[in-house]
């Protein structure tokens, strides 16, 4: 089974547009601040290594602000309208080494709060994307380690909802809430 972040990529990038899957969301607010972005190293197309069909083009529409749109080229279903999703790159707040930030997506058509992933921001035309790993979340908001809620189950699963809360911040880059196993690789594709 495709990872939620693929599933989202494939279907609209990273679309986490509510899938039939349990899901972990945050607020806007969520990080300990934006991750400014250069335009240059983010604005293209971009598909995924492994379904190279699949191409959005990304935008910078607030670079102080590390605010992405992800608008599909082609949509699955020629008779809808192409979606747009916004990623908005949060900073994590703990040092790293590889400059993993917290990535909130959202598709624009839906207010409300958006979909955790970890990242490593694009380096040489390539960044990696990891879902979050949801019974880590579900069991860690049940113990205290999280601070949030947990929405009631429903048909696809419990639905976790973290806190903007900075303790939360540094907890969460812990390996056992990541599916590091299950990365989407994104590449900038050439301009023609």
């Amino acid at each position: 089974m495709k990872t939620l972040p693929v599933r989202l990529l494939a279907v609209l990038t990273m679309l986490c547009g509510l899938t039939a899957c349990p899901e972990t969301t945050v607020p806007d607010g969520f990080g300990k601040g934006p991750v400014v972005l250069k335009a240059g190293d983010w604005e293209g197309d971009w598909s995924p290594a492994d379904e190279p069909e699949e191409v959005f083009e990304f935008q910078v529409p607030d670079a102080q602000q590390g605010v992405l749109e992800l608008h599909e080229k082609k949509p699955a279903d020629e008779k809808k309208k192409p979606e747009v999703f916004s990623f908005s790159l949060r900073q994590s707040g703990v040092k790293t080494g590889q400059g993993l930030c917290f990535a909130i997506l959202k598709d624009k058509s839906k207010p409300g709060p958006g979909t955790l992933h970890l990242m490593r921001p694009a380096l040489k035309d390539v960044f990696i994307l990891w879902g979050v790993d949801h019974e880590a979340v579900t069991a860690a908001l049940k113990t205290g380690e999280l601070k949030g809620g947990l929405e009631a189950p429903d048909k696809d699963g419990i639905h976790n909802s973290l806190a903007a809360d900075p303790a939360n911040y540094a907890v969460l880059l812990a390996p056992k809430y990541w599916k590091w196993t299950e990365p989407t690789v994104m590449v900038r594709r050439p301009t023609r």
